[in-house]
């Protein structure tokens, strides 16, 4: 009997410790992820804005395909900087919902610009599948950001709080 308790001890201190290494990993990449951007993010948004130049040098005759790329390189821009803000910004903070509504708004204009550009090349068929497609990416954010709350996940994640869960001893 003795053997069981020795036992769910040091089952209870390596849940423990296991608690603390989670905890410490995730302060370690909230602190990294605060900092500014990484050399991989600004590398990816100078390809963007070189493949964006390509583009509207290849599309100058067509306004309207000019008018289409600016605007969703602004709006990639501007979501991405949003994201990043989210990123930093506390869990209770007032700011987060707002964020949170430009991030969706953002990402439902950029999913609307897209699918009508591939919808109007399309048959009408796949055109309907194609904005089923997007209305329904854009609900199920909606949904996500705003209505679906997972109270226990959102009250115990990484908390001072939590204990870990005690081995039960059997009869």
């Amino acid at each position: 009997m003795s053997e069981l308790k020795q036992a769910t001890q040091q089952n209870n201190v390596l849940n423990e410790t296991l608690l603390l290494s989670v905890k410490q990993v995730a302060d370690t990449s909230r602190s990294s992820s605060s900092s500014s951007c990484s050399w991989l993010s600004i590398l990816g948004l100078l390809l963007l804005a070189v493949n964006s130049g390509m583009a509207i040098h290849r599309s100058r005759d067509d306004p309207w395909s000019v008018a289409f790329i600016v605007s969703t390189f602004l709006d990639l821009l501007l979501l991405f900087f949003c994201l990043q803000m989210l990123e930093k910004t506390p869990r209770n903070s007032p700011r987060r919902t707002h964020l949170k509504i430009a991030v969706w708004c953002l990402s439902t204009f950029l999913t609307v610009m897209f699918s009508y550009r591939v919808a109007i090349l399309m048959p009408l068929a796949v055109a309907i599948i194609v904005w089923v497609m997007s209305l329904s990416t854009t609900g199920a954010g909606f949904y996500l950001f705003f209505i679906y709350r997972d109270e226990e996940v959102e009250k115990n994640a990484f908390s001072d709080d939590v204990k870990p869960a005690k081995m039960v001893e059997g009869p």
